[in-house]
């Protein structure tokens, strides 16, 4: 499949821009399954920002238009107002946040639109998007003193944690929406490295070293914890393994259930896979081929589909051949 920038064919399928939640859930569980599907649906440069997919529309590229659309309304009208709802729970629950979070949020819209005009649209809304929902724990909620003190240690891992869960959910989708492929972990290591410095440059002259330094130590950890997805494989590994055991043990199929085909980011590797696409590829080879596809595109299991791909491959045109080993 073509990668990046290269040129598709002259294709023009609005129809096949998701809509709005899916569009959501995809930048923020497949991107690299929405990069393919927007580049099916004509844009050149999924990734690209406003200015350049506003330049396909004028060339006559309707996705494109669909697109820009669709995003622009998750940044400037669903996220501020998803904010200001939540913050009106958080206050009426009685947690004291300070200041006026509507306005933080709509700074986060105006921020997020100012990054899809220098780096890219995706960017931009995931960016402004997260930053506004994690404005009202890292900054209202902790001004407020819910962590205790503002220059104390539960106060700087408060907004440590929101900064690292923004930029480490983040960078893994922009990344992917923009190339077609999840982030190296090298990449994912300089970023996390980066995440971490720049806190503590920012805090250690404006508080003190130890707050700084706080601050940084939470933010390297959330955002490895969020880049890498943590948490969602011990979901993913529960999910993978009763797949497995309902139709190793009852015989329905359920090669649809496995996460590999609807999460791209999961940097470690899912066990039973392997086993399950073994007792699936004789009888339904065309599924163990979507799998793995699937697995093509999530860097923990690059290399867990492909031994089973010939021998799909032999049972999709002669069914009656082969054993269950994959052929190497």
């Amino acid at each position: 499949m073509a990668q990046g920038g290269t040129e598709p064919g002259p294709v023009d399928a609005p129809e096949r821009v998701p809509g709005l939640l899916t569009l959501l859930l995809l930048l923020l569980f497949r991107p690299v399954d929405l990069h393919y599907r927007l580049r099916g649906a004509g844009i050149r440069v999924p990734g690209g920002r406003i200015g350049q997919l506003w330049r396909e529309q004028a060339e006559g590229n309707r996705a494109a238009g669909v697109y820009v659309r669709r995003l622009l309304w998750l940044l400037v009208v669903a996220s501020p107002v998803t904010t200001g709802l939540l913050g009106l729970l958080l206050f009426g629950a009685g947690v004291p946040l300070h200041g006026e979070w509507v306005m933080s949020a709509l700074f986060c819209s105006a921020a997020g639109l100012a990054l899809s005009l220098v780096s890219g649209l995706a960017a931009g809304v995931l960016l402004g998007s997260l930053a506004s929902l994690s404005m009202l724990v890292g900054l209202h909620a902790t001004v407020g003193g819910v962590f205790g003190p503002i220059g104390g240690g539960a106060a700087a891992v408060a907004m440590g944690v929101c900064l690292g869960v923004v930029t480490g959910l983040a960078s893994g989708s922009i990344a992917s929406v923009a190339i077609g492929r999840g982030p190296s972990v090298v990449r994912v290591q300089v970023v996390a490295i980066f995440t971490s410095v720049i806190p503590m440059f920012v805090w250690s002259g404006t508080v003190n070293m130890s707050f700084a330094g706080a601050v940084a130590a939470s933010a390297l950890v959330a955002f490895l914890v969020s880049a890498f997805r943590l948490p969602l494989y011990a979901l993913e590994v529960l999910a993978s393994a009763v797949a497995y055991a309902v139709e190793r043990w009852t015989g329905l199929p359920t090669l649809g259930w496995v996460p590999v085909r609807h999460h791209n980011l999961s940097y470690l590797p899912h066990p039973f896979l392997g086993r399950h696409l073994a007792l699936a590829v004789r009888s339904r080879p065309a599924e163990v081929l979507a799998v793995a596809d699937a697995c093509l595109r999530s860097p923990g299991n690059i290399l867990v589909g492909w031994p089973w791909v010939v021998q799909a491959l032999e049972s999709a045109s002669a069914p009656a051949d082969g054993g269950a080993a994959p052929r190497g």
